[in-house]
């Protein structure tokens, strides 16, 4: 007692730090009821606690330790000087309290934390509850991403800064401990509420289950925007409007205008990491590069297209790299190079954004003069290179460079040009469109509306309707006073189905896809990866296509058949694809007619070394046949005898994947070069499924199965590829099959399809023991309900609990898109 009557002398501040924790347990609890006490924030006894504080919240006796952390919060909560304690405190809290098994004293710790952020001191106390989750302790990191969780939920995501966050949940998500990785979902949850599918990007590359289980949750919650409910001391008028929301209606979305806020969209690309890839391009590329073989150049290229699809690069000196693009792009002999440098600008524009803008004067021309390839592969490569770099300058900064090229003689150069000035100018307002572009543009397209080539004028009138849109008719009539009333209402035709980036649209809102006459098919990107990207352009052979009928081509969507989504409006008309390709008919030839057509046309050593025991001589056998078909013309091509030979010994079970792999692109430059039957499908098609899930040979042979259904139709080749696939039972050939088709009819769209036809093959994926195939089926299902819609479920209706959730869910996902796209056009 002696010892007692000592310490109970001494003055609040003495006891806190005395080391009696029976003294201590005194001093807090009288500190309390001073922090409570004091009136004046700005009194002078604040300050004699400010080196106190953090042993308040660290004390080594755990009863000391809960009156300490009681008068702490006490002490954050009234005193002006509180702010200078935040880093100590916080580290104390998650170091020294968050590891204790006390449930009240982690209530505290959350608690002091959420009040250092109401005053006004967020960042620090983020800083260090991110740097909690690299502890060792998992109750640690579960405490610290409840908190943050937490404050992401009372304060938004305005003040609670998500890309550092986002940064992080991949590495929760692999943690070891259940309770980390529950918690790490818990708040993925919260985070979507904030953002939305800005979260998905950065999130792909978690566990397939995880993401599954994260996707079923998303669908569950209200479409409302959330919104703040505590504030930060700045916040005060905002927090009485609050007050006065619940009191009126008791509920924030109660009444008034706020009723009608939606989610705010938020750029996904601010979200991600940076990557730097200067350093990792390989270290023999500028020789490869400029190598005489073009294998060797190819790899080169492949190994810039993997670097460049991060979806966000580290600026850098990137002029290098992009001269050795520019100069693939536009000298080499290869068109199939040619496709891939264009990829790989386009990745880097889209993954730099507008820190590219500085090289797009450098490629552009570029780009533009190679618009006289006329290969669908090739301009579509191109085409999204340079819309790509489009996005990272102005139309002032390149408008000499597309104007030089306006008077080129190539009337595919002149198509091209003028609808990619229609595309640029969909991104254009009336103040980035002045009269002082105008001029000069009109004066050009105008020369256009007048060419010999249907296909040049036709993209002249989209794209000087796209101007009237954009600019309107006081801005672009003078410019159109000698042009006759049969061409000027052309013009005005056009203008009115122009749908603009940024607003203006017409149809209430829909998102009505019909271009005017389009030379090239038009299909929305679903990937966030691809950034400001809205649509991709996938235009084929010069002169006209045919009109197709407003359903199936980009007319309002019908019930149950909406046209918001991949491939919905527009799709199905690249190149031959869609309903314009023209059947043809052949019989089938004896091997001996094949062999005798093949040797007309293919080298003598070519058809002697097809089945040589030497791996090396089958390789220099198949450069040869792919240099011979690149330079025959469509009259003159025997496509099935050259398939045929493809197929002769030893044919699909070719062991070196060098070789199979040209095999496989050869098919596909077949199918795309020749006139492609049937009859020369049925040769190939099954080699190409058993080859469809080799990790080396897999995507070649997916380019073959596509050129196969431009030549044939899609819903013909489809149907064969399903049957091959489910034939076999390697799961691995099933779920390609089934990823294959997807993207397929995303990109040719649904026209023609049997939808009953593939239930059975569906049904049969779904009840698959190997998930992969499940998920691809699942996914085969979102892609067919955007063209479907709901009455595609009742085929599912027996399906098990869990696995229709599941379905549910992805049906769910393809509706929000649907949604968010026509949102951002309605813009």
């Amino acid at each position: 007692m002696g010892d007692d009557s000592e310490w109970m002398k001494l003055s609040i501040d003495q006891k806190c730090e005395h080391k009696l924790w029976k003294a201590r347990v005194n001093g807090y609890e009288e500190a309390l009821k001073l922090f409570q006490k004091i009136e004046d924030e700005k009194s002078p006894e604040w300050s004699k606690y400010l080196g106190l504080i953090k042993k308040f919240v660290t004390d080594s006796n755990a009863v000391a330790q809960l009156k300490g952390l009681e008068a702490a919060l006490a002490y954050v909560e009234n005193a002006h000087v509180a702010g200078k304690t935040t880093g100590e405190v916080i580290s104390g809290v998650v170091n020294k309290v968050f590891n204790q098994p006390k449930a009240r004293a982690k209530e505290l710790g959350i608690d002091i934390c959420l009040m250092y952020i109401e005053i006004e001191k967020g960042e620090p106390v983020q800083e260090e509850l991110l740097k909690g989750l690299d502890n060792k302790n998992p109750k640690i990191i579960v405490a610290c991403i409840e908190t943050l969780r937490k404050a992401l939920s009372d304060f938004g995501s305005k003040i609670i800064s998500l890309k550092p966050i986002i940064k992080v949940l991949p590495k929760l998500f692999e943690s070891r401990e259940k309770a980390v990785r529950d918690e790490a979902k818990l708040l993925a949850v919260e985070i979507y509420r904030w953002i939305r599918d800005a979260l998905r990007p950065p999130l792909q590359n978690i566990n397939s289950v995880q993401l599954k289980e994260l996707e079923e949750e998303w669908v569950k919650l209200p479409p409302a925007a959330p919104k703040q409910t505590r504030f930060l001391r700045s916040q005060q008028e905002l927090k009485a409007k609050f007050e006065q929301q619940q009191a009126a209606g008791g509920d924030a979305d109660g009444g008034g205008d706020d009723g009608d806020e939606v989610v705010p969209q938020v750029d996904a690309y601010e979200l991600l990491e940076a990557v730097e890839i200067l350093s990792k391009l390989p270290k023999d590329f500028d020789d490869k590069i400029e190598a005489k073989k073009w294998q060797e150049r190819k790899e080169a290229l492949e190994a810039v297209e993997m670097l460049v699809k991060n979806p966000k690069l580290e600026a850098g000196d990137y002029a290098d790299l992009v001269k050795a693009l520019k100069k693939v792009v536009g000298k080499d002999t290869n068109v199939m190079l040619v496709a891939l440098a264009a990829k790989c600008l386009a990745g880097l524009a889209t993954g730099l954004r507008k820190k590219f803008g500085q090289y797009a004067g450098q490629v552009v021309p570029t780009i533009l003069e190679k618009f006289k390839e006329k290969k669908p592969q090739v301009v579509q490569a191109l085409q999204e290179a340079i819309d790509a770099i489009f996005l990272t300058t102005t139309l002032q900064n390149i408008s000499e460079d597309i104007l030089a090229v306006m008077d080129n003689k190539n009337p595919t150069i002149k198509q091209q040009t003028s609808l990619f000035i229609a595309r640029s100018f969909r991104h254009c307002t009336p103040s980035t469109l002045p009269k002082s572009l105008l001029k000069p543009f009109c004066a050009a397209l105008l020369k256009h509306i007048n060419d010999s080539a249907p296909e040049v004028r036709d993209a002249a009138f989209e794209a000087l309707g796209t101007a009237l849109k954009v600019a309107g008719e006081k801005a672009v009539n003078p410019f159109l006073t000698d042009v006759d009333k049969l061409k000027l209402d052309r013009v005005k035709e056009c203008a009115e189905k122009v749908e603009l980036a940024y607003g203006k649209n017409t149809g209430g809102g829909a998102v009505d896809k019909k271009e005017c006459r389009p030379a090239a098919g038009k299909t929305l990107v679903l990937s966030g990866a691809a950034g400001d990207k809205d649509t991709k352009d996938t235009s084929a052979k010069s002169g006209p296509l045919k009109k197709m009928p407003a359903a199936k081509s980009g007319g309002p969507p019908k019930k149950g058949k909406p046209a918001a989504a991949a491939g919905a409006g527009g799709a199905g008309t690249k190149g031959k694809k869609g309903s314009e390709t023209k059947e043809i008919f052949e019989p089938e030839l004896s091997i001996e007619v094949c062999e005798e057509k093949a040797s007309a046309v293919l080298p003598a050593s070519c058809i002697q070394q097809l089945d040589s025991g030497n791996w090396k001589e089958r390789l220099a056998c198949m450069e040869e046949f792919q240099k011979a078909v690149e330079l025959m013309e469509r009259s003159e091509m025997p496509c099935q005898a050259l398939v045929r030979m493809l197929a002769k010994k030893p044919g699909w079970k070719e062991t070196n994947f060098q070789v199979m792999q040209m095999k496989l692109h050869i098919v596909a430059l077949i199918a795309q070069k020749g006139n492609f039957s049937k009859t020369s499908a049925q040769i190939v098609l099954d080699g190409l499924v058993d080859k469809i899930g080799d990790v080396k040979c897999g995507s070649n042979a997916k380019e073959a199965m596509t050129a196969i259904a431009e030549a044939c139709l899609l819903p013909w080749t489809a149907e064969q590829a399903m049957s091959m696939a489910f034939s076999q039972k390697n799961p691995k050939n099933q779920s390609e099959t089934l990823n294959w088709l997807s993207n397929a009819i995303k990109e040719f769209g649904f026209s023609g399809l049997n939808v009953k036809a593939f239930i059975s093959n569906v049904k049969t994926a779904l009840a698959a023991t190997n998930p992969a195939v499940r998920i691809a089926a699942i996914t085969l299902l979102g892609v067919m309900y955007l063209y479907v819609g709901p009455p595609l479920r009742m085929f599912f209706e027996d399906e098990k609990p869990a696995l229709l959730s599941q379905i549910d869910a992805e049906f769910e996902k393809v509706r929000t898109l649907q949604a968010l796209i026509l949102l951002r056009y309605s813009y």
